[in-house]
């Protein structure tokens, strides 16, 4: 039924005077429309806000209100020019009103701004009670920089020392209520793998969303560091006495014990035997010990790690 309808309205059409008709009936609905945004109307339209005239060493804190609804009485024609382009209101901190650090605009004064500057409207009534601004240092203060590297290195490889960052911190400046949130600042997660060589990698802060109106000293840092390829070395080191009376001798055995020691390749060269000191203590000595426990006391730096392969030393004391 529906089909046949459609149908007779196309051949219905297709005829001249209805094409005629039809063409009449749209220039008299577009006369119409224009007669009717020539009328007066009462309507509501959206201004954007600005603020200027802040003073160098302050800033706005918080989230000031950025757009402003009123009722407005002019013509449709402007009406809708302002809906299609949204106008600007200009707010300057004199026209505020001062209240320790805070400012404030009553509705009375923002229709009186908005009339100045939007002459061609008549201002019925904003929808706001008042436009607060609340004022703050504009505060500068360094934090840490964490980095969030994670690298895997190749078979035999590690850091010869530490990551070294540059900068390992940067200031920050912005509004003091924001800043003093902001205790150190992480870099982006980056993963590294089967390094075997010194690296210098940039890498970018992770910079909250949620940090606004706040200034970087940098948004990258550097990531550096050297990679040596590590190998281990058996050394035989003497044991030493501590705490032995006079009147005492003591001999031990092993008098050297063996020490594993893992360092990079370039330094296996320097690992001796006059590096180390590995002490056991008399005073630990009782009616039912019958071992000490060497402990290693001095190494060199350059080391990654030591470990003492004879765990016990045998003794037999001996009085003078």
């Amino acid at each position: 039924m529906a089909g046949k309808f459609l149908e007779y309205i196309k051949s219905v059409l297709k005829k001249p005077k209805a094409s005629i008709f039809l063409m009449f009936l749209v220039i008299s609905f577009f006369i119409w429309f224009l007669i009717s945004l020539s009328d007066t109307y009462t309507s509501h339209v959206s201004f954007k806000l600005n603020y200027s005239g802040i003073p160098e060493d302050k800033l706005i804190l918080g989230k000031p209100k950025t757009s402003l609804t009123t009722n407005i009485e002019t013509s449709g024609f402007k009406i809708l020019n302002y809906r299609i382009f949204r106008r600007d209101i200009f707010l300057n901190l004199t026209d505020f009103k001062k209240e320790g650090n805070k400012y404030y605009l009553l509705p009375d004064a923002i229709e009186e701004v908005i009339n100045i500057q939007h002459k061609s409207v008549n201002i019925r009534r904003v929808a706001v009670d008042s436009l607060i601004l609340k004022l703050g240092v504009n505060e500068k203060k360094y934090v840490k920089v964490i980095p969030k590297i994670h690298i895997s290195y190749a078979e035999d490889y590690q850091l010869r020392d530490s990551l070294k960052i540059t900068p390992d911190s940067i200031w920050v400046r912005g509004p003091e209520d924001v800043v003093k949130t902001i205790t150190a600042i992480e870099t982006e997660d980056m993963e590294y793998k089967n390094v075997r060589s010194d690296f210098n990698y940039t890498v970018p802060l992770n910079i909250p969303d949620s940090v606004e109106n706040i200034e970087f000293q940098t948004k990258k840092v550097s990531v550096e560091a050297v990679v040596e390829r590590y190998s281990e070395k058996i050394i035989l080191v003497p044991v030493q006495v501590e705490n032995l009376p006079e009147n005492i001798s003591l001999r031990i055995y092993p008098e050297k014990i063996k020490l594993l020691c893992k360092a990079p390749i370039s330094e296996l060269k320097r690992i001796n035997e006059n590096a180390f000191k590995v002490v056991c203590n008399y005073n630990e000595i009782s009616e039912e010990t019958t071992y000490l426990i060497p402990q290693l006391i001095e190494q060199p730096k350059f080391l990654s790690s030591v470990k003492i392969l004879d765990r016990k030393v045998e003794f037999l004391i001996k009085k003078q």
